[in-house]
């Protein structure tokens, strides 16, 4: 019994812990980008995505008046000015590895409501944001724009594949898999 007991203890944390500890990741990131760039953590979120042979971290920034006043670079200040207050998410991609992505796998979930992505709802502020092969030390960006059926005044789901994180004006966090602080130095680069 006592066996069968420690059998079922070590494989419920194998199972918690990567989880745990990718959330941990994931927040350590949103805290650290909000302390270089002065945003406020609330407008944030991480996603590390591993999805086979992919790995990369998302990142999600609201576009709001305070976004402006943050220490963004100016060229990203500048490519998202027009969607301030527009329900719009900058979406930065920086890959850890050589890695294949497709924004249109990105989708938010809020309640039992799933809101999809259409080519028309990304805009690109690096050519290069589409679907395709992202090499790690690049870094590329787009803007979302949001479902008008997805309130924003509650957290929603954002999902990449089955890997997906919380996104919440008022503040909330959650979940997901390892990859290396490489793609998140080259993601802070480029944002400031």
């Amino acid at each position: 019994m006592r066996k069968v007991f420690i059998t079922v203890f070590v494989l419920l944390l194998s199972v918690m812990l990567p989880a745990f500890g990718q959330s941990a990741l994931e927040e350590l990131a949103k805290q650290q980008i909000a302390q270089k760039t002065g945003l406020d953590p609330n407008l944030l979120a991480t996603l590390f995505v591993t999805d086979g042979d992919n790995q990369f971290i998302l990142a999600f920034v609201y576009v709001n008046d305070q976004t402006m006043q943050s220490q963004l670079k100016p060229e990203l200040k500048q490519a998202i000015a027009p969607y301030v207050n527009k329900r719009a998410l900058l979406t930065v991609l920086a890959p850890a590895t050589a890695s294949l992505f497709d924004p249109l796998r990105i989708n938010f979930e809020q309640g039992l409501a799933r809101f999809l992505l259409s080519e028309q709802s990304i805009i690109k502020v690096t050519p290069d944001f589409g679907a395709g092969k992202f090499e790690p030390g690049t870094v590329s960006a787009g803007i979302l724009l949001l479902n008008d059926g997805l309130d924003l005044s509650k957290p929603f789901r954002i999902y990449y594949g089955a890997q997906s994180t919380v996104f919440s004006l008022t503040g909330r966090r959650c979940q997901r898999s390892r990859i290396r602080s490489s793609s998140y130095s080259c993601f802070c680069s480029f944002c400031f």
